[in-house]
Order: structure tokens, then sequence, then C-alpha cells
């Protein structure tokens, strides 16, 4: 059984996530009644918080991202989307993967017959 998270835990993931991706996630666990899945479009989410759907979209592709939520897409028995459903896990997220750092190479000292306006090079 993981521990629960600590408030500072909290902020770290809120400044992880953003704050539009916060507030989606604030709004997906109160569509949840049972804390655990949630029924709602991307278009009531965005709505719900007076932004952008595209921007509500690219909220839940960062709360999918960080491991936080699962979309689940659903049709009806004629073919047609239902609202999307979300699962909501509880256990720790994935850490953000860290970005590759660039690795400098030393410089050539093989005289390519480049001139060059710099004294003394």
């Amino acid at each position: 059984m993981t521990a629960s998270p600590t408030v500072a835990d909290a902020a770290a993931l809120r400044r992880q996530l953003g704050p539009t991706a916060w507030c989606v996630l604030e709004c997906l666990r109160d569509r949840a009644s049972d804390g655990r899945v949630a029924e709602a479009s991307v278009r009531a989410l965005a709505a719900e918080l007076g932004v952008a759907k595209n921007t509500a979209h690219r909220a839940i592709a960062t709360l999918v991202g960080a491991g936080l939520i699962e979309a689940e897409q659903r049709r009806a028995t004629d073919g047609r989307f239902q609202a999307g459903r979300y699962v909501l896990h509880r256990h720790e997220p994935a850490p953000p993967p860290r970005p590759a750092r660039a690795t400098r190479r030393p410089a050539s000292r093989v005289d390519d017959g480049q001139l060059t306006l710099l004294p003394g090079a």
C-alpha cells in the first residue's frame, strides 16, 4: 500500500502539470461518483472551465502522459461515440522523462583551411 501524497507532493505535481491540467483533474475527480471512473466529454470539461476545446484536450493528454488518468472511448450499439470515460489512477505518477543533455564535442584541432578574423586563432 502506498503512502498518501503529502501537500508538498501535490504542489510539485501541480507545478509539473500546469494550472489547466490540474483543474481538469479536479473536474474529473468531482465527476467520479465512485472516486475512480468519471464520465465527461471534452466539450463539457472545456465549458465548465471556460477554455477552448483544444485546450481541454491538451490538458487531458497531459494527465494521460503523467499516468494520472486513462482515457476510454466507448461506442453505442449503433456505432456512435459516447461521452468519454476516464479512469483515475490513485498511484504515484511516473516522473516525467528528463530531456537529453546536449554533449559538447571538443573543438577540432585539424586545420581545415578556414580563414579567421580573430587574432591568435
